[in-house]
């Protein structure tokens, strides 16, 4: 019998899937956005509060995202401490995707910056950024007086 994904990862696996399964939507906003507006690049994504209790189809995690644009990628690297073997994957990674399919993304967290080139989503970049425009008010966690 498999476990459920809302135990605990460490068991069998790691977050960072999980965290993109329920944020894909506002991950890939993000890219198509920084495309948009800084050509090509990878979603930076600072995740805190994963712990053994996250119920990831119910709790929300705080996260922040930014997007790094190409030319300044590997500078930002170079600060964040990121191994500089990563460094030309990431750099031929940002250099080849698709940026009306594909996401770049860092994700920042816990333990090992995770690096991913995200692929074939059935709700591509371009996608995510409209329907996110057009539900703004479901991703606003601002408390109503």
């Amino acid at each position: 019998m498999r476990t459920q994904d809302a135990v605990w990862q460490g068991c069998f696996g790691h977050w960072q899937p999980l965290f993109i399964r329920e944020y894909w939507l506002p991950l890939g906003h993000g890219a198509w956005q920084g495309f948009l507006t800084q050509g090509r690049g990878a979603v930076v994504c600072k995740v805190s509060g994963v712990t053994s209790a996250v119920d990831w189809g119910f709790d929300l995690v705080p996260y922040t995202t930014h997007f790094v644009a190409q030319a300044v990628l590997l500078n930002f690297c170079h600060t964040l401490g990121l191994d500089p073997d990563h460094w030309a994957a990431l750099e031929a990674a940002v250099a080849n995707y698709d940026p009306a399919q594909d996401v770049i993304l860092l994700l920042l967290g816990d333990a090992t910056p995770y690096i991913t080139h995200l692929q074939g989503w059935a709700v591509p970049p371009p996608e995510c950024s409209r329907q996110l425009g057009d539900r703004q008010v479901e991703f606003d966690l601002t408390p109503k007086p």
